[in-house]
């Protein structure tokens, strides 16, 4: 039986500095970005895959979030186990800062029913996200 350093050395470009990010060099999802690799009959993600060679077990319900912004990137030091609330949260498409829905929060204590289209319209998001904060389907864990 091969040793996992055979299986994953010829997988990953390991860069002199190791702090560089570790590109995956199998195959990658064209529709997600993401390296992936087939062992044991399943397909596994290849940064989840590394992460659990390199650091240990991920849990089912936490994600890896890409502190370098590169998808293909396969490097422990640049992957961070967190919630997927958490990894949206930090995503380009991230709409609010934590900061921002406090402020929300806080504003949305003292406004009337006609005024959150205002307050959507000053953040630059949907006043269904503004009603979505003040009924606590969205941001609930964070309090100002």
């Amino acid at each position: 039986m091969r040793q996992v350093g055979e299986i994953i050395k010829p997988l990953i470009n390991i860069p002199e500095s190791l702090g560089e990010c570790w590109d995956w060099q199998g195959k990658v999802n064209k529709a997600t970005g993401y390296g992936h690799k087939q062992l044991g009959g399943k397909t596994l993600l290849a940064h989840r895959w590394v992460y659990s060679i390199f650091v240990g077990h991920i849990p089912q319900e936490m994600v890896i979030d890409h502190l370098c912004g590169n998808r293909v990137c396969v490097n422990p030091k640049h992957l961070d186990v967190v919630s997927q609330q958490t990894n949206c949260r930090r995503g380009e498409g991230a709409k609010l800062t934590v900061t921002q829905a406090k402020e929300i929060k806080q504003k949305l204590q003292s406004i009337k029913w006609g005024q959150r289209g205002k307050l959507a319209e000053e953040y630059g998001v949907s006043p269904g996200l503004i009603s979505d904060i003040k009924y606590g389907r969205a941001w609930s864990d964070v309090t100002f």
